[in-house]
């Protein structure tokens, strides 16, 4: 990919990244994570 259809494709759309959430103690947090992938889901991420 050229850098310019690599600007072309970032342009076009919702750049993100999943985080994964944990809780106070450090213990994955599925329904934080479900959250957040829910919220960034209708963006077409």
């Amino acid at each position: 990919m050229t850098p310019q259809e690599l600007k072309t494709v970032l342009s076009s759309g919702l750049l993100s990244f999943p985080l994964t959430d944990f809780d106070a103690q450090g213990e994955f947090n599925p329904a934080g994570y479900v959250r957040r992938l829910e919220w960034l889901a209708p963006y077409g991420a």
